[in-house]
């Protein structure tokens, strides 16, 4: 059984330096765009494929690292040409075929262990050639040369591979080939094999009765046309049809679902690793669920490596298992706790990589916060969220909690807004927690009287809210069976249409204190 236990690049595209260690079965590389998740799939299957190995040298431009290159054109010399450096290090057993071809000392740190080193730099026997080019502050793309080398310092050939690999681009071409055959392998595993001679032997038997009907002339006295029996071959133009519809002209979700699902069962038990990139392209909820259904099944006897936009497949594959990549270093989350990590399983609707990709957040308890807080935002301090790059997150009731746990050790500023719920104990606990706590802090009125947002804005705004509320003197508004007057009674039964009231009439009502204070310090 082969694992990959690290790799580090050195100029290569995104990175000037990084390194990553590997969890041994699921990992999760998630993060902004253009952060290098799919630079650090490339960079394993440039080492394991050879990839770019007979490449034209202008990939190059391509391929070297910015940082390096502008290094080099503000320095021009032999020793600050740019340079790729990538090493993985493997997980294998001494007693596998070919496993002492990878072992040895041949590594960035001298000591002995199993793996593959890649480098690109330029070749010492055209110095001349390469000085001419330096003192032209030009880059000598043509003298550059590929290595591949174990650490055992003999050459990697491909054929020698260390493990068996797969790696999924569902966002690649070739659709027809993956289409055709997952189509030939359900029509072979649907049926016998006498079914399916009889198909075959009666399709050549039409196909060529209906060209005889055609009757097309001949071409000349010795020439006509006729059928190739060779092509006439039912297996490669049959297609499934959902609801009348080919699976091939479903759109681009199914072909991701259909091309992971291809191969992953092509080497079904016979894979070590698997590099999957971005497999929720295009995927609706349910095909999505599929989808994690097949990759979850490989996880007990494959190690995957899976790059990823979707907080779906994020979660629910485990975020003890995410990097979160980011500033050229991995950040790997293995340390939150297994409950904060089982409830962001079973939390569909979580908002995790929003919360991981923002700097600073307010947290908020449901969605009449969320919908309302950012116009209070702009009433005091005339900037949208967006200009001042401030996420909002519902995350219903005190499932806050839960982020919080996962902000730990990272350079994240965080306010949440919550109801004391008329409980003394929850103010006590956020008082120590904001006492705890530099980089996040808790919001809730002090009074537990005013223990919830509505009754805050209602006990300073209370002709406001009569006029805006409107309530029906005939009508009981009644909350849990607690009568709070008709205008505060109905702006508890009725929370989101009241925000949304406010929202859309002028800003001629006070803001709570504890409010006012999150939104100074959250700008801060």
């Amino acid at each position: 059984m082969g694992r990959i236990k690290s790799l580090k690049i050195l100029g290569f595209k995104k990175f000037e330096k990084f390194n990553i260690d590997f969890n041994e079965n699921t990992n999760i590389l998630v993060g902004e765009n253009e952060a290098g998740k799919s630079t650090i799939l490339d960079a394993i299957s440039i080492v394991l494929n050879q990839k770019y190995q007979n490449s034209d040298k202008s990939i190059l431009k391509d391929l070297l690292n910015v940082n390096q290159i502008e290094k080099y054109l503000k320095s021009p010399s032999s020793d600050s040409l740019p340079y790729i450096y990538i090493e993985l290090e493997l997980i294998l057993e001494k007693k596998e075929k070919n496993s002492e071809y990878f072992w040895g000392e041949n590594n960035s740190k001298g000591n002995e262990a199993f793996g593959i080193v890649f480098e690109c730099k330029t070749n010492d026997t055209f110095s001349d050639m390469i000085d001419e080019s330096v003192k032209r502050k030009k880059i000598p793309y043509e003298y550059y040369t590929m290595k591949w080398t174990t650490f055992a310092g003999l050459p990697y050939y491909q054929i020698k591979k260390p493990f068996n690999y797969l790696y999924i681009n569902t966002s690649e071409q070739g659709a027809n080939t993956s289409f055709n055959y997952y189509n030939r392998a359900l029509f072979n595993s649907t049926y016998d094999d006498v079914t399916k001679m009889n198909a075959k032997n009666t399709f050549r038997e039409n196909i060529s009765e209906a060209f005889t009907k055609i009757k097309l002339s001949d071409i000349d006295s010795s020439r006509k046309f006729g059928i190739n029996d060779k092509k006439i071959i039912l297996e490669s133009i049959i297609s499934v049809y959902e609801n009348s519809i080919a699976i091939e002209n479903r759109g681009s979700g199914m072909e991701s679902l259909i091309k992971t699902q291809i191969a992953l069962d092509k080497a079904k038990s016979n894979l070590d690793v698997i590099l999957i990139e971005e497999p929720e392209n295009h995927l609706c909820y349910t095909n999505m669920n599929k989808m994690l259904e097949e990759i979850s099944k490989q996880k007990s006897t494959s190690q995957l490596i899976i790059s990823t936009h979707s907080n779906m497949v994020a979660t629910r594959l485990n975020l003890k298992n995410v990097f979160w990549i980011t500033q050229n270093i991995a950040k790997s989350l293995n340390t939150v706790d297994d409950s904060v990590a089982y409830f962001f399983v079973k939390a569909d609707n979580n908002s995790f990589l929003q919360f991981l990709l923002s700097e600073r957040i307010v947290l908020v308890e449901g969605a009449t916060e969320a919908l309302l807080f950012p116009k209070l935002y702009k009433m005091v301090t005339d900037k949208t969220l967006e200009e001042d790059k401030i996420s909002i997150i519902s995350c219903n009731g005190i499932s806050f909690k839960n982020y919080l746990e996962i902000a730990k050790g990272m350079n994240k500023r965080i306010a949440v807004l919550t109801d004391n719920d008329n409980n003394k104990k929850k103010i006590s606990w956020a008082n120590e927690y904001n006492n705890e706590h530099k980089n996040s802090r808790i919001f809730l009125n002090h009074d537990t009287s005013l223990w919830t947002w509505e009754v805050c804005f209602y006990k300073l705004n209370e002709e406001y809210f009569d006029k805006l509320v409107k309530p029906k003197n005939n009508y009981d508004y009644k909350f849990h069976g607690e009568n709070y007057g008709r205008t505060l009674g109905k702006m508890l039964n009725h929370k989101v249409s009241t925000a949304y009231k406010m929202l859309l009439c002028d800003d001629n009502f006070t803001i709570p204190e504890y409010i006012k204070d999150a939104i100074k310090w959250i700008k801060e």
